[in-house]
């Protein structure tokens, strides 16, 4: 374990959407006390929250300068550990690009060739990053699934990344 605290960080509480709160992601929860006040319903808080793990918190490689408040986003796995999400405050929507961030993002994509995924948020809109490609998708459906990988182009090993509004697509995705 790190030994880090989220003191005067909160910026998952206002990033990210909480159903059982009826809170829209890029809204502050109404419980979050800033100032480094926390969360004012720590102990009752739900699931989603009370599983949560920022990896800026877990994580001994990334030092105080990836803390999300100072970054301006917050870096998280999803359940499988087969994705990382990086997800930006919109309020500083280039964040992610700046270094040290990018080139670290960059590095940490090459994950990829092992069929993981990274993918920054920025809102809506969902950009998945290669080490050597960054494809925009755009503003995507919260709804719809993103698939990832490789595919032979002509000779040419070249990554791919669309969004299936069919949980059945994802199979014929697959093979491609």
């Amino acid at each position: 374990m790190s030994g880090k605290s989220c003191g005067d960080c909160g910026l998952c509480c206002k990033l990210l959407a909480i159903q059982a709160l009826g809170k829209k992601d890029g809204d502050w929860c109404g419980h979050f006390r800033k100032g480094g006040g926390g969360c004012g319903v720590y102990a009752d808080r739900p699931d989603a929250c009370r599983v949560f793990s920022c990896m800026w918190l877990h994580s001994d490689r990334l030092d105080d300068a990836w803390k999300p408040n100072k970054a301006k986003f917050v870096l998280y796995t999803d359940p499988e550990g087969r994705r990382l999400n990086v997800v930006v405050d919109p309020a500083d929507p280039m964040a992610w690009k700046r270094e040290p961030y990018y080139g670290r993002i960059k590095a940490m994509s090459s994950r990829a060739d092992e069929g993981y995924q990274l993918v920054v948020s920025i809102g809506r809109r969902r950009v998945v990053v290669f080490q050597h490609d960054d494809i925009d998708l755009g503003l995507v459906d919260p709804d719809h699934r993103i698939v990832s990988g490789f595919a032979d182009v002509e000779g040419q090993r070249t990554p791919y990344a669309m969004v299936l509004s069919d949980p059945g697509s994802e199979e014929a995705a697959r093979q491609m």
